[in-house]
Parts: C-alpha cells; sequence; structure tokens
C-alpha cells in the first residue's frame, strides 16, 4: 500500500507541477475563472458539477468552492455542493454497480483484482471517507471502485455522508467564512 501511494503522490506531483507553472506563467486563470463565474448560469454551474462529481471528478471541487463565494450566503451554498457531491456518488456508485454485472469486467476482477476486493470489503468505509474528506483521492472514482467490488450500497450511504462535511470545512478555513449572518441567510 505504501508503495502504491508514493505511486500516486508521484503522478499527483508530476501533473500538479506543471499545471501550476501554466497558471503561474501562461495563462491567467483568475482571468479564465471569474469570466465562467460570471458569465455562466448557476443552475449550469450546479448541473456541471454533478456529472462532473458523477462520473470521476473531471472538474475539481475546489473550483464550485471558489464560486460559491460570489454569493451573498456561500456556506449555504457550500452545503448544497456537498449534497449534490454525495448524489453523484450515489450516481457513481450506480455506474461501478452496473459495470460490475459487464461480464468482461466480473471475469477481470474476479481473476485480477480478487485481493483487492478483500481490502476494500473490508475498509471500503475508511476508503470512502478518505476520499470524501480530503482533496488527494478523486470521491467519484472511489465510489466507483468500492461499488465495482460489492461494497454494500447501505454502507456508502452512511459513510459517505461525510461529503458534506468537506465542503463545510473547505469553506470555513479556506475561504473564512465562519460569519454567523452567512449560516442562515439565503
Amino acid at each position: 500500500m505504501w508503495w502504491t501511494g508514493l505511486k500516486f503522490l508521484i503522478i499527483y506531483v508530476l501533473v500538479m507541477v506543471p499545471l501550476v507553472l501554466i497558471g503561474k506563467y501562461l495563462i491567467d486563470l483568475n482571468a479564465m475563472f471569474q469570466y465562467i463565474v460570471n458569465n455562466l448560469s448557476d443552475k449550469l454551474m450546479l448541473i456541471v458539477f454533478l456529472i462532473s462529481e458523477s462520473i470521476i471528478g473531471l472538474i475539481p471541487p475546489d473550483f464550485f468552492v471558489i464560486w460559491t463565494t460570489k454569493f451573498h450566503s456561500p456556506f449555504f451554498l457550500l452545503t448544497i455542493l456537498g449534497v449534490i457531491s454525495y448524489i453523484g456518488g450515489i450516481f457513481a456508485y450506480l455506474i461501478g454497480y452496473w459495470l460490475s454485472t459487464r461480464p468482461k469486467i466480473k471475469s477481470y476482477s474476479d481473476r485480477v483484482m480478487n485481493k483487492y476486493g478483500i481490502l476494500i470489503r473490508k475498509w471500503g468505509g475508511a476508503f470512502i471517507i478518505i476520499s470524501a474528506l480530503f482533496p488527494f483521492l478523486h470521491f467519484p472514482l472511489v465510489i466507483l471502485v468500492v461499488s465495482l467490488f460489492g461494497y454494500p450500497f447501505k454502507r456508502y450511504l452512511l459513510f459517505g455522508i461525510s461529503r458534506i462535511a468537506r465542503f463545510l470545512i473547505q469553506g470555513v478555513f479556506f475561504l473564512h467564512i465562519l460569519n454567523m449572518d452567512s449560516f442562515f441567510t439565503f
């Protein structure tokens, strides 16, 4: 597991460092972000977020967390984002379950990935909570994988609820929105 974690970290650094350098020296990401936030409808942003959270998390949720700062009550919208992400996880689970019924995928997972299936059935809840709370694992991808290995749906529903906490915690710590007025204002 440590070797897999190290490989994941190396891949993450190899992808993120060039992206950060491109964003810093080649493309004005702030201008691009402001254009997207100001010109796309809020409903479209929420739909894109649901699609992203249902497939494999193509767009980082942090982008949408920053988007909530344009509203008077970002805390309420962060809660909505958390719920949408949780629902996206349900869709990801259903996609993984459907894939697990495909004969070729089932044969491959039974033959090659069986040892991982045992780990996922044992530690799936921990995988779900870690991917829900921390940004270095793609939540929808983890949910898809645990469902491929037959992790119980009811347990996903229980552990996946921690995804909502991620958005609220991120808002409090990174966006400094711990303003009691924003808790209850719509």
